[in-house]
């Protein structure tokens, strides 16, 4: 028998270890414990405190912060900062030189490590853009 992970609210998988989890507002929970039913249609409960055991459905809940205008300007912003490495800024990236590190960074792309990073933020931009819109 094998047992899923349980899923995020975007559908993607929370690993057991992860820590902190997020509402849809943006509110940080730290992550007590998790239990598991296995004869439940929700399977997995998260337990957001561990002194009153808040529980949880996790597929209400996100791995990181959901995105607003607000989050996207201050994005912007500290890119308009930069110099040669403001897709850096962009990805909140401050203290990492350009080509240092790129593997930690979300536009990374391991298949091709040539790849313009301004043309993947760009691209970024205009998907979050086009999230945040089709929320509103």
């Amino acid at each position: 028998m094998s047992i899923e992970l349980p899923k995020d609210a975007e559908g993607r998988e929370i690993p057991l270890d992860t820590e902190v989890l997020y509402t849809c507002d943006g509110s940080k929970y730290k992550v007590a414990k998790w239990e598991f039913y296995p004869n439940k249609d929700t399977s997995w409960l998260v337990c957001l405190d561990a002194n009153t055991e808040v529980f949880r459905v996790p597929g209400y809940m996100y791995l990181t912060p959901s995105d607003s205008w607000e989050k996207l300007l201050e994005d912007l912003d500290n890119a308009a900062k930069g110099g040669d490495n403001a897709e850096c800024l962009y990805m909140r990236r401050e203290d990492i030189e350009v080509g240092e590190q790129c593997s930690g960074c979300r536009l990374y792309n391991a298949d091709d490590v040539f790849s313009d990073c301004s043309l993947l933020a760009y691209a970024d931009i205009a998907d979050r853009i086009r999230k945040l819109r089709s929320d509103d």
